[in-house]
């Protein structure tokens, strides 16, 4: 076997300009390839993770009406029979995050907008994200802080600083009335534009007092030491939890609507792709076809002189994926020093494009995926085109006529 690849890859540089050609075809195909798969994975990679640390978590626990009917009278009493639960996958879970979410009329002199009451444990919230790096004034709150942190977008509309105070006005735990002033500890920045224009951070004390709803939570969010193993988690949770009172639901139960949005998009590039690497297949069968008109006499020759078929055709087949395999690690390297750089240095978005990301409440930024699934992916792809044009030089060597070939 080593004898007949050394005969194929020497065959490929007998015509080097052949060769180098259809290489170069295939390694910028692969490249583009990667180019467009990691920028869309890597901007779902940027949207799931936004999300996740600022919003829904990987797991959250519920009361089994929020989702559908998200209130304070649907709150949950956060009480022993939860921590069990969670106690029995305390080995593969790193940390939880309790949380009190809930919208609220928020006013200052006579200017009111809506707001986003997000009342959070500090210390936990601090190993979720990174709110408190993300302060652009004042400090962010700490355990049992009467004050509040309100985003920079919101603290705009209001027209308000650190110092002042804001009425806010909602409903609480069974129908009381929630209403308070409260003085603005700091302003803080959001990434995620949606969240820059609403959300009001409270201390989680703080949070339950002024909705009336003591020991209780919105939402608990359980992190797994390893993200893969989400669903297990949470099956396991459910399991141990009255599921008349409680459910336990995934990110990707909570993102639904925008996981079905990146699969129709994905479906799009997909379809680019696959016009991409079609006119790479019929170019490399175009060479591969041309390889062996011009050497039939030479095939019939070596058939001749007692050379089997099987090894002739496995000479030409091993030609094909050298070929091929040579040009996608070709196309592979070019694309890592490219990908690294955007990676860490994303394209940043402007005009039309940009205002329409923003709308959607996500970054206008491009950023890339050095996860090695981007490069696997298209060297599979490649592999598999190679296989399949391959068995045309088998399938024309079985039948090759030796006397006429050698005509």
């Amino acid at each position: 076997m080593k004898s007949l690849l050394i005969l194929a890859w020497r065959n490929l540089w007998r015509n080097k300009r052949r060769s180098l050609i259809t290489m170069s075809s295939v390694m910028f195909a692969v490249f583009l390839a990667i180019l467009f798969f990691s920028m869309e994975q890597g901007t779902y990679e940027r949207m799931i993770d936004s999300l996740v640390r600022y919003s829904t978590g990987y797991i959250q626990i519920q009361d089994v009406m929020y989702d559908e009917e998200p209130s304070m009278d649907h709150s949950m009493l956060l009480d022993n029979h939860v921590w069990s639960a969670i106690e029995k996958e305390a080995g593969l879970i790193d940390y939880t995050v309790p949380r009190i979410e809930h919208f609220a009329l928020a006013s200052s002199g006579s200017i009111s907008r809506g707001g986003f009451i997000m009342g959070v444990d500090p210390d936990a919230e601090l190993k979720l994200n990174d709110l408190p790096d993300r302060m652009l004034f004042g400090e962010f709150v700490v355990q049992d802080d009467p004050d509040i942190v309100v985003a920079e977008g919101l603290a705009d509309l209001l027209r308000v600083e650190p110092g002042d105070s804001i009425v806010l006005l909602s409903q609480g735990y069974q129908g009381v009335t929630a209403a308070g002033i409260y003085r603005i500890k700091g302003i803080i920045g959001h990434s995620i534009p949606e969240l820059n224009n609403s959300v009001i951070y409270m201390a989680m004390g703080t949070a339950q007092w002024f909705f009336g709803a003591d020991h209780r939570v919105t939402s608990l969010i359980v992190m797994p030491h390893d993200p893969g193993q989400t669903n297990r988690i949470a099956q396991d949770i459910g399991a141990q939890l009255d599921q008349e009172w409680y459910q336990v639901l995934t990110w990707e139960d909570m993102l639904a609507d925008l996981i079905t949005l990146m699969q129709f998009d994905m479906a799009g590039t997909m379809v680019l792709l696959a016009i991409l690497y079609i006119v790479i297949a019929f170019g490399l069968f175009g060479t591969i076809l041309t390889m062996l008109m011009e050497r039939k006499k030479e095939f019939g020759m070596l058939l001749a002189l007692g050379m089997k078929r099987m090894q002739l055709s496995l000479i030409c087949f091993a030609e094909t994926l050298l070929i091929s395999l040579a040009g996608a690690m070709a196309g592979i390297l070019l694309a890592i020093p490219v990908i690294a750089y955007f990676y860490y240095f994303p394209i940043e978005l402007s005009g039309n494009l940009a205002e329409a990301l923003i709308d959607y409440g996500f970054e206008p930024i491009l950023p890339f995926s050095t996860d090695p699934g981007v490069f696997i992916s298209q060297a599979r792809v490649i592999l598999i085109i190679s296989l399949g044009i391959g068995l045309y030089p088998i399938y024309s060597i079985f039948r090759l006529d030796m006397m006429k070939a050698r005509q």
